[in-house]
């Protein structure tokens, strides 16, 4: 269902363009969010480092949702990081090394249902490939240390990506989670700079104690779930806080009494700590399938590998 807000503003818009391409987007998107499981644990979901397990329980117990606002701007957003992916799945088909796309992942114990962007297989083995748009919001959110120098102007958008030599910790729980489920010892992440072009290559190796935590979690949203007894709120939710700000069933949750508060260290991520993870060191010239600079295509830029 639209959201009511969106629909006035469109209506009420004068461009020609912009107008009916959003509409046409949101009427898209609210297709495919009709269509996607709400009975299950997604890994891109629980993987986060402001996942709330208690929003998850409302869900899958069926709770009315608020219809959610969107933007042109975010919707393009939305389907910029889709072609990136698409992209990056044709070429590495074309090229051989890839095993399958969009592979089913499931976890019955656990919940947990979703698709990884693919397998890798060639003269190293097999590996799950995750791959991720990046943008300047991108880092904001994942690690806003990283982001502080740009937001005070000391650094540019070029250094902002070259100061990027790791991947994210969530993005690392999420692949590590593929790995788990699918029983592959290796992982590879894939970024793109969004502003350039620019590509990163990451390989991590699996790891249980990154993967435990988030399974215990799940647990304990199904255990919730038999018992009808929403999981307790994490510690460091506030009412005020963005995640309870924009979460569907705000005045559910915090209209119930006793809830015991859990994670009382008042760590975003659940105390989820992200021990060193293997990641390739090699600094190679980039081809042009890997992610020539579009700006002076006879000049490959530098990649990390």
């Amino acid at each position: 269902m639209l959201n009511p807000k969106d629909m006035k503003r469109i209506m009420a818009s004068p461009y020609r363009l912009l107008a009916p391409v959003e509409r046409l987007l949101l009427e898209e998107n609210d297709a495919k969010s009709s269509k996607r499981d709400k009975a299950h644990l997604h890994p891109s979901e629980i993987c986060k480092k402001d996942w709330c397990p208690r929003s998850s329980y409302y869900r899958i117990m069926g709770l009315p949702e608020k219809p959610e606002s969107f933007t042109l701007q975010r919707l393009n957003v939305f389907a910029e990081g889709t072609l990136i992916h698409e992209k990056w799945q044709r070429w590495l088909k074309d090229a051989g090394v890839m095993e399958q796309d969009e592979v089913p992942v499931y976890d019955e114990e656990h919940m947990i249902m979703g698709h990884a962007d693919g397998i890798i297989n060639d003269k190293k083995g097999r590996a799950v490939l995750e791959i991720k748009s990046v943008g300047v919001g991108t880092v904001r959110f994942e690690d806003y240390g990283l982001f502080a120098p740009y937001a005070r102007n000391e650094i540019n958008l070029d250094q902002l990506w070259a100061s990027i030599k790791h991947p994210f910790s969530s993005h690392i729980r999420q692949a590590q989670l593929y790995m788990h489920c699918l029983n592959i010892d290796e992982g590879l992440i894939l970024y793109e700079w969004k502003a350039t072009q620019e590509v990163k290559e990451f390989a991590i190796q699996f790891q249980s104690e990154l993967v435990e935590p988030i399974l215990a979690s799940c647990l304990s949203v199904k255990r919730a779930l038999e018992s009808n007894v929403a999981p307790d709120r994490p510690s460091w939710l506030t009412p005020d806080s963005r995640v309870c700000k924009y979460c569907p069933f705000k005045e559910e949750c915090w209209s119930e009494n006793g809830n015991r508060a859990q994670s009382a260290d008042g760590d975003p991520s659940g105390g989820w700590a992200i021990s060193p993870v293997s990641v390739s060191p090699q600094v190679r010239v980039a081809r042009e399938a890997d992610g020539l600079d579009s700006r002076n295509a006879r000049e490959p830029r530098r990649v990390i590998r």
